[in-house]
């Protein structure tokens, strides 16, 4: 019995040291959709050297306790395992310290979800401790001889932080069959209450665009009625009830719905949540091909949402979509976004003439780029037919602001930064160059490539790295080595300036290159990657 407590107590400190150690896998879990499959792909990631380091503090923790172990044998076994244990809470102590300088790009949020994980991860991280020191006091028991006992406890100072990544895959896998059974129920009473009111729902899909098409048709459509809409890029089940249950829900008159898919029957499954009133099909592109397959396969999975909208609703499609949709043999009408002419298009504001119906009406946005009026025309185009005048839209578009991290323009101490952050496909990474060709100062561009794309991928960054090189840009920083040998290649062999290419592994790196920005200047930082990628 004595020997259990003393298993338990050297436990305790092992258990709080190994949390500590794993805070970012919970933050890469976070990012992950705590999908299991993602996770093990960000840990064999060549360039991720997180389980390089664990390695690393279990293989020097492993060889000094044995040093210490076999310095301290002549003082006894007990003397020799107490002491061989120090070495490896010291390496311990600097792994932590070593991790403070690989701080999360995406912070961590303390969700429900989070806690109720840790709970499982230590309970795990506890049981696994135990069992590991259990059985080497077994194995010295059985083995019986001297030696042995003094170094019991060095197996354990080399195969416990290499198993962390594992033992937490463990836990979240445990703690997802509550956590699907939990969400579930919330999003079939979230379902419940959208049921029992009489709020207008319009829906948003596409591979690209959804998240400023919904913030442009809010605000618009704000003109006239109460609008909700998901927050920031929530696209799922469980975001869209959090929506529904939030104290913004209450009392509006129109509600807004992003809806994100990475499989066949996503888009139909949130449409039997939300059951839209209209929707907005922005367009197709090669986003999202690592889950899908296939360009075609993401345009069949999003056409979900024409048998998802109700009959009488509209159905406001992005350029090309109307004609492909009606040689797929889909029975549904779609209609195309406003018409766009007269498009200036500057480096700190666009303009352009909408036409609704028989009215025509010029428009002024601080938002950037073509794609940018392309955007407004689609919701355009639907608050239209959801009753707004032509003068109610014009004054929306006019009210626009910037949607943050998309083409969203920064000034500096007269030093100009474009935030594409959140932008990861081919047609808004060429529009935003374009932008950045547009101010008349020098012109930088810092970016890791395009992620998603799945067989393609190595296709889409060579052309991205064309699309760089036709620019001229005065300088070019890629960021890091996942993507950025395919940009570089492109970007060489369509006659770019080697001399104005620079590669750096981080952004931070990336970030101290930029000491040469002089007045006027403009950078744009196109697609940052978070850290699962």
């Amino acid at each position: 019995m004595i020997e259990v407590w003393v298993g338990i107590a050297a436990c305790i400190p092992c258990v709080c040291l190994f949390f500590a150690a794993s805070v970012r896998l919970l933050g890469i879990a976070q990012q992950c959709g705590y999908k299991n499959a993602q996770i093990l792909r960000w840990l064999k990631r060549k360039d991720n050297l997180f389980f390089n380091r664990l390695t690393l503090w279990g293989t020097m923790g492993f060889l000094t306790s044995a040093i210490v172990a076999l310095c301290f044998s002549p003082l006894g076994v007990a003397a020799a395992r107490v002491a061989s244990a120090l070495p490896f809470f010291l390496f311990s102590a600097l792994f932590l310290i070593a991790e403070r300088k690989y701080a999360l790009k995406v912070p961590l949020k303390a969700t429900g979800r989070v806690r109720r994980i840790s709970v499982v991860y230590i309970l795990l991280l506890a049981c696994v401790s135990y069992l590991l020191i259990a059985l080497l006091d077994f194995l010295s028991a059985v083995i019986g001889k001297e030696l042995y006992g003094v170094f019991a406890f060095t197996p354990f100072a080399l195969i416990a932080p290499i198993l962390l990544p594992f033992v937490f895959i463990a836990a979240n896998f445990l703690d997802g069959i509550f956590e699907e059974l939990r969400n579930k129920k919330f999003v079939k009473r979230a379902g419940q209450v959208l049921n029992e009111t009489e709020i207008t729902r319009v829906a948003i899909v596409g591979s690209y665009g959804k998240t400023s098409v919904k913030n442009i048709l809010a605000t618009i459509l704000s003109q006239k009625f109460q609008v909700v809409a998901t927050p920031e890029s929530y696209n799922t089940p469980m975001g869209i009830a959090k929506t529904v249950f939030s104290e913004n829900f209450q009392g509006k008159q129109v509600f807004i719905a992003e809806m994100g898919a990475r499989k066949t029957g996503d888009i139909a499954e949130l449409c039997g949540l939300v059951k839209p009133d209209h929707a907005i099909f922005t367009g197709v592109c090669a986003q999202h091909i690592q889950s899908f397959g296939s360009e075609e396969n993401v345009f069949k999975a999003k056409c979900e949402i024409l048998a998802g909208v109700k009959e009488n609703g509209a159905i406001v499609c992005g350029n090309g979509l109307a004609e492909r949709i009606a040689a797929s043999g889909a029975e549904r009408a779609v209609e195309k976004g406003a018409e766009i002419s007269s498009l200036a298009l500057g480096a700190k504001q666009t303009e352009f003439v909408l036409t609704l119906g028989e009215e025509k009406i010029a428009v002024c946005t601080k938002l950037l780029g073509k794609h940018n009026a392309e955007n407004i025309a689609l919701a355009a185009k639907l608050a239209y037919e959801m009753g707004l005048t032509a003068k109610e839209i014009a004054a929306g578009v006019a009210a626009l602001e910037y949607i943050p991290h998309r083409l969203q323009l920064l000034e500096n101490g007269g030093r100009y930064i474009l935030d594409d952050a959140y932008n990861a496909n081919e047609k808004g990474a060429k529009e935003a160059i374009e932008a950045l060709n547009r101010f008349e100062g020098k012109k930088w561009l810092v970016t890791p490539g395009i992620v998603e794309g799945g067989i393609l991928e190595e296709a889409l960054n060579a052309r991205l790295g064309e699309q760089i090189a036709k620019a001229e840009l005065d300088r070019v920083i890629l960021v890091g080595e996942t993507l950025v040998g395919a940009v570089k290649n492109g970007y060489l062999e369509a006659g770019g300036n080697a001399e104005n290419l620079t590669v750096v592994k981080t952004l931070s790196l990336a970030q101290k290159e930029l000491g040469g920005l002089a007045a006027g200047d403009c950078v744009l930082f196109l697609n940052d990657l978070p850290d699962a990628y």
